[in-house]
């Protein structure tokens, strides 16, 4: 099969990052609004928009745009992977009772070289960061991206490796294919990954695998201020907690059958 023109790629992107940035806090927008949420340009928002209205999957009202029950339809796997984040929840929930001093608490998959975040609980009173349900990191920024490589088969993680373009955000960022196979080793002896402020500066997580089965599937993880963790607290407190949790949603979901749709790594 042909591959679609880089352009044609390009816009099916954003008007998914459009149809992304609707959620229960913010289910109208503006133009405006779309555009600093997804940090698209305005003229791109302002395009797109009439695009997705005219195929009828948001609709306007005033200056205001909002989804129309048509996005429901857009995928019979997405909305079947309901079932399998309503497992997530639960688990991540308690993560945050038993580690109260974290900021946000997260599940995600890997997508090329990318973490996409299925399921996430976060204060934004203690910290901002613009990630919610559908946000997607570089996988070398998140524990979970490092958490999930970790458990693949070697082979797998260094096709991904090869997407990797490193880009750097802080002083500790990770920034060569070396560095983080070597990061990658320890993951695997350890069990958790631990990210300290490689995305943002103040900001450590930590993360395990999660599987079904024999396959690995995402990671469950915890966030939290570094004045409130040093890496060795992350490394002794918190991640021996998430990988217990990790651990519980896989057992969970490799006891239950989704018809073949769990959601993974692509």
């Amino acid at each position: 099969m042909t591959a679609p023109p880089t352009h044609d790629r390009g816009s099916l992107s954003k008007g998914l990052r459009i149809l992304a940035a609707f959620d229960e806090k913010y289910s109208a927008l503006s133009v405006a609004e779309i555009a600093r949420r997804t940090q698209i340009s305005r003229a791109s928002v302002y395009r797109l928009t009439g695009v997705l209205e005219e195929l009828g999957y948001i609709h306007r009202t005033g200056r205001l745009f909002r989804p129309s029950k048509k996005v429901l339809h857009l995928g019979v796997a997405a909305v079947e992977s309901r079932e399998f984040v309503d497992h997530i929840y639960p688990h991540l929930d308690q993560m945050s009772q038993e580690l109260p001093d974290v900021t946000a608490v997260n599940y995600g998959v890997l997508e090329d070289a990318e973490v996409v975040y299925l399921a996430r609980r976060h204060r934004d009173d203690i910290i901002t960061i613009n990630l919610r349900v559908g946000s997607r990191l570089p996988a070398h920024l998140s524990s979970l991206g490092k958490a999930i490589l970790a458990a693949m088969p070697e082979q797998d993680a260094e096709a991904t490796l090869e997407k990797m373009t490193f880009e750097q955000r802080t002083a500790t960022t990770i920034t060569s294919a070396a560095d983080y196979r070597a990061e990658l080793e320890e993951v695997r002896l350890k069990g958790i990954a631990v990210n300290d402020q490689e995305l943002t500066v103040g900001l450590r997580s930590v993360a395990a695998p999660v599987f079904y089965r024999e396959e690995v599937i995402g990671a469950a993880g915890v966030a939290t201020l570094a004045t409130r963790a040093d890496v060795e607290t992350l490394e002794s407190l918190y991640g021996p907690v998430v990988k217990s949790f990790a651990e519980r949603i896989s057992e969970e979901v490799s006891a239950m059958r989704f018809d073949g749709r769990v959601p993974i790594h692509g």
